[in-house]
């Protein structure tokens, strides 16, 4: 199958990083966590007389039900004590670095921090996910947690449906642009310095998406002035459940292009494979992370559904 043809030129170029929030400044930790190495288990959250954080005051207009939160498992699930039983909430609308990847650490940290600072509220949007798991908003006083995070730049705003998802979008793509937390050039070390670029990505070929995972294709361009040796380098979706590992030995020359399908192929003339047993990227909507060798986001690739 021949690459297809781009018909965009890029993402736009992240401007400097800046200061994070105020917020989370107490909450993250300064140092930086390759991929790869192992963290500790899950945080047990602290308690609530001691704030680590610099979060409103509680005002007590925060929508929801009252919570106590006994762990701590990542940057986006938690343990709680809900109505005399014990919940495991997932915050909606964001996804957080596993916690063995770049800044799962710091956000599991930030999120452990902002509970210390006074009654959590938690307000459920949805019955469960997959996991059996409570989608939820989480609330310290007024304060939001779910969007605290994905200000800071220590979680990835997803696209699923949600009353807030405007929001959480535009706040994602302030954080990104600001080169904050995870999106930070260096965030997880120092980056390769290839300059390659997602310039497209079809997400939804005609007919049902089973039928022709090969209609499915992410391309991306080498625009620096060498070649670029993309071993060890990541192509994921925003749920992190899809992830391809380029080849080792995969070359890419100046202004060259390569096409990654979703299907089964031989890869070849700039056309790899993914060979994945069923569609990787949605129809409602996604977001293509390339990471660097390091675990750095190189750059990523917004759609809308």
């Amino acid at each position: 199958m021949s690459r297809p043809a781009p018909s965009v030129t890029g993402m736009t170029p992240r401007l400097a990083p800046v200061l994070l929030l105020a917020l989370l400044t107490a909450a993250c930790s300064p140092e930086r966590t390759g991929p790869g190495e192992t963290t500790p288990g899950p945080t047990a959250a602290p308690s609530t007389s001691g704030a680590a954080t610099s979060a409103p005051a509680t005002t007590g207009t925060a929508p929801g039900v009252e919570a106590t939160p006994l762990q701590v498992f990542d940057g986006d699930t938690l343990l709680v004590s809900l109505d005399g039983s014990e919940e495991e909430v997932r915050l909606l609308g964001v996804n957080a670095p596993e916690r063995d990847e770049c800044f799962g650490d710091q956000a599991r940290e930030a999120l452990a921090g902002l509970l210390g600072d006074g009654p959590l509220l938690v307000e459920a949007q949805r019955e469960r996910d997959q996991f059996g798991r409570l989608l939820a908003y989480a609330y310290v006083g007024d304060h939001l947690l779910n969007l605290a995070l994905v200000e800071a730049g220590l979680v990835l705003a997803l696209q699923d449906d949600h009353p807030r998802l405007a929001e959480f979008l535009r706040a994602d793509e302030q954080a990104f642009a600001s080169g904050l937390g995870m999106w930070a050039a260096d965030a997880c070390g120092t980056p390769s310095g290839a300059s390659i670029t997602l310039l497209e990505i079809e997400a939804n070929p005609p007919g049902p998406d089973e039928d022709d995972l090969n209609g499915e294709w992410v391309l991306l361009e080498n625009e620096g002035g060498q070649a670029a040796d993309l071993t060890g380098w990541v192509l994921r979706d925003e749920s992190s459940e899809h992830r391809y590992r380029f080849p080792e030995g995969t070359l890419l020359e100046p202004g060259g292009q390569a096409a990654v399908f979703t299907g089964c192929g031989s890869d070849g003339g700039g056309d790899l494979y993914w060979c994945q047993g069923g569609p990787v990227w949605s129809n409602g909507g996604d977001t293509a992370l390339l990471l660097d060798p390091q675990g750095n986001v190189a750059d990523r690739l917004r759609y809308a559904g």
